[in-house]
């Protein structure tokens, strides 16, 4: 089966008719890709809409689409975010980013902790990023960015029941600690909270999760864990009535 291209459109783009193309996503078609009068293509604008159409015309800085049909796919009634402290290395965060973005990362929350050494920058380079991952993993929700200062005002940003990824503590495996709801997962930076920041978090109710004995970089826990929450809430399980895992 050909691979199906699919392109980023804003939100505001009408279903019906020729659809101009332009910009990086024209580009990347052209050059990249190299789409054909007649490829099908699928188009999306990361709030859970998606246009199927064919390339009706090529021009030398643009796409023509001709518009098929329409989708719109509701939000997981689940949904998972990603409590980040700051961490030392922008390579770390991009990480996170773009593979939290393909597992289906709702929200990504970056906050200080104590052993956090400079703010981070939402940049576009983090939006191109979970645009990338969507358009690879064909997910039609782009995740939101936030920037806390503390663990307190992290867990207020959640809104969503909150575990703690440690193997420190007395820690519940993660399938026993998830509810019914959605939920929110936090990593410490690099070199983990620290005792005070810990019972911080204890004292605002979030619950202690054991990913096992080993000891990952934070950038790694938290994919890890986004992996395992995601499986848990059926987001990586098997496809419906498939029968396949």
């Amino acid at each position: 089966m050909a691979h199906l291209h699919r392109i980023f459109i804003p939100q505001d783009t009408a279903a019906t008719g020729e659809i101009v193309v332009g910009g990086d996503e024209a580009h990347h078609a052209l050059h990249v890709v190299r789409v054909r009068p007649g490829d099908p293509v699928a188009l999306f604008d990361g709030h859970g809409r998606e246009i199927s159409g064919e390339v009706a015309a090529i021009k030398k800085k643009e796409v023509v689409i001709q518009a098929l049909e329409e989708r719109v796919l509701p939000r997981p009634p689940r949904r998972l975010t990603l409590l980040q402290a700051w961490l030392h290395r922008d390579k770390a965060l991009d990480f996170i980013v773009q593979h939290g973005a393909e597992l289906g990362v709702a929200r990504f929350v970056f906050f200080r902790a104590q052993r956090s050494e400079r703010k981070p920058v939402h940049s576009a380079k983090w939006d191109r990023a979970a645009i990338e991952a969507c358009k690879q993993c064909g997910r039609l929700w782009l995740p939101e960015f936030i920037l806390a200062e503390g663990i307190e005002e992290a867990v207020r940003d959640a809104a969503v029941p909150v575990l703690l990824a440690t193997k420190d503590l007395h820690a519940a495996p993660l399938r026993t600690a998830l509810g019914e709801s959605s939920v929110a997962l936090m990593v410490g930076p690099e070199g983990d909270f620290t005792d005070e920041e810990v019972a911080t978090a204890l004292d605002a109710g979030v619950t202690p999760v054991s990913l096992g004995a080993a000891t990952y970089r934070s950038e790694i826990a938290a994919i890890a864990g986004a992996a395992l929450i995601q499986y848990e809430l059926g987001e990586l399980g098997p496809l419906p009535h498939s029968g396949r895992a």
